[in-house]
């Protein structure tokens, strides 16, 4: 008896910085790669002009730290600080995700993020650099297909 097998596309949760340090280039050039992997961005709000102003129903704190409890591999840029994304990066970490963090080369991180296991990390030096590195780190995560 033949078995149909559904395959869903994978889940990648977009951690980048939107209030401060906010590179909405870096963003959507991250999130062009992860689609040429043939993944889903869970979070496509941060391609968007930023973050719905006070009085906005959303509860921002929820909606983030659940989309990276659930995801399947959390993608940060962590170039420049952002304390979202340290908090997105370690929603993910508690809840066992894949995750890979993405830096320009010679960017300043905390010790904490450097000292953390369980992690991959793509360093570049221009747009090439980072789609490559990038691209050839979700190719790894997704394994043999």
């Amino acid at each position: 008896m033949d078995r149909m097998v559904r395959c869903h596309a994978m889940k990648v949760y977009l951690a980048v910085p939107i209030i401060a340090n906010r590179s909405l280039e870096r963003a959507r050039l991250i999130a062009e790669t992860i689609a040429k992997c043939g993944l889903e961005v869970s979070s496509p709000w941060v391609l968007g002009p930023g973050e719905p102003r006070e009085g906005s129903p959303i509860n921002v704190f929820q909606r983030d730290k659940q989309g990276a409890e659930k995801c399947d591999i959390l993608v940060a840029d962590v170039t420049l600080p952002s304390i979202g994304v340290g908090m997105e990066i370690m929603a993910a970490y508690q809840s066992r995700r894949r995750i890979i963090v993405v830096q320009k080369r010679g960017a300043i991180t905390s010790n904490m993020l450097n000292q953390m296991d369980r992690k991959q990390v793509v360093e570049f030096d221009d747009d090439a650099s980072l789609v490559a590195g990038l691209e050839s780190a979700l190719l790894a995560a997704l394994g043999p297909r």
